[in-house]
């Protein structure tokens, strides 16, 4: 049997990339022998990850931690000894991949977005591993630097034609849709006289929580609700996001109008209740608090949250970021806005409630587009 290691860097909450992981990794263990290397720091993900079995410890998190948080880059310090860190980091880690590649010898090493593939595979070309690279996201670098990071890997999978388009030519990348088990009863039971909206995301400003928050005012109902499943994840140094809702909220007596919900492990049975998904995510604005301002945009590739709403034939509003036109491709899917702007939104939303009729998802286009059965067959082709 063939031997496949993973790199997984991440650990927090179970965002659109780790749902893919965790389709990912069983798909693996039914045909290779799958080890895996991730950071154990007692988070959810971290321990659904550890059920798979076969998962062996990334070292030193307290200091992985202080350079990288639980996974993205931004809001790290750009101090000279965090670069110093940082450098360390890289280096450190490419050593301890290459190190235990060479132990394991695995046919194929597997790991995703940038972060992953900086900390193991940097070294791995002077193994015979096959390295595949799960990108999730565009690359925020020049053609150029995207060259010389595609040229260290012999496949890439991306989860939207978006994301392919958006790297430099190569035959090596290839658009996998991103596949989930999304059958299931579906039951609507709408409340009379109020409408239900549903945001789910990480409460950080590029995901646009506020966007919708300043919408509301201009919605043409009487008893809007507005249903927040996230959780607040680091504060910037520059904008304290918690803060800044609470001061809209606060300012637009929003306070019977939004529901905060924390983190929900399975949110479908929610977003099936709500009348509308609001996909607010930013695609580049500058947010302003107190004296300081901040530039945000969005990193999304195809967003699951998006393919959940339209499988239980919930309605959408969605900002046109990467691989949404991907995936709300028919009228009755909902509306496609330009921008995380409110008064883009409010009028997607009044549009949709005052034409309800005509916005209604066929699921079964959905489930059959973005099947586990599908993307298993694609990631079996890819490792071969």
């Amino acid at each position: 049997m063939k031997k496949v290691v993973i790199f997984e860097f991440f650990t927090g909450n179970i965002a659109g990339a780790q749902k893919v992981t965790l389709n990912i990794i069983p798909m693996l263990k039914k045909k290779y022998d799958v080890v895996i290397f991730q950071r154990l720091n007692n988070t959810l993900y971290s321990d659904t990850v550890k059920e798979f079995g076969d998962t062996k410890k990334i070292p030193c998190e307290s200091l992985f931690t202080k350079v990288f948080g639980t996974g993205r880059f931004e809001g790290t310090k750009k101090t000279l000894m965090d670069k110093i860190y940082f450098i360390l980091n890289v280096l450190f880690f490419n050593v301890f991949s290459l190190f235990h590649v060479i132990k394991e010898k695995p046919d194929y090493t597997y790991t995703y977005d940038p972060r992953g593939f900086v900390l193991s595979c940097l070294l791995l070309k002077l193994t015979k591993t096959k390295v595949i690279w799960h990108l999730h996201s565009k690359l925020s670098c020049s053609d150029k630097v995207s060259k010389i990071m595609m040229s260290f890997v012999d496949e890439i999978i991306v989860p939207s034609q978006n994301i392919k388009d958006s790297l430099p030519a190569d035959d090596k990348v290839k658009v996998i849709y991103n596949g989930f088990d999304l059958k299931r009863e579906i039951a609507k039971n709408p409340v009379a006289d109020e409408l239900n909206l549903s945001f789910v995301g990480s409460l950080v400003a590029h995901k646009g929580l506020h966007n919708i928050l300043l919408a509301l005012k201009d919605i043409n109902h009487s008893n809007v609700k507005l249903h927040v499943y996230g959780s607040y994840a680091h504060s910037n140094p520059l904008l304290n996001y918690e803060d800044y809702i609470s001061s809209i909220i606060s300012e637009n007596a929003l306070q019977d109008k939004v529901i905060f919900h924390g983190w929900c492990s399975n949110v479908i049975p929610e977003i099936m209740k709500s009348d509308l998904l609001i996909f607010p995510s930013v695609i580049n604005q500058t947010l302003s608090f107190k004296g300081e301002s901040m530039n945000v945009n969005s990193s999304e590739a195809l967003p699951t949250i998006v393919i959940e709403a339209l499988s239980v034939e919930t309605p959408v509003v969605a900002v046109n970021t990467p691989g949404i036109s991907e995936i709300v491709v028919e009228k009755s899917d909902g509306i496609i806005i330009d921008e995380s702007e409110p008064s883009l939104i409010a009028n997607a939303v009044n549009e949709i409630i005052s034409n309800q009729e005509s916005y209604h998802p066929d699921s079964q286009l959905i489930i059959n587009k973005f099947s586990l059965e599908e993307m298993q067959q694609h990631i079996y082709n890819t490792f071969k």
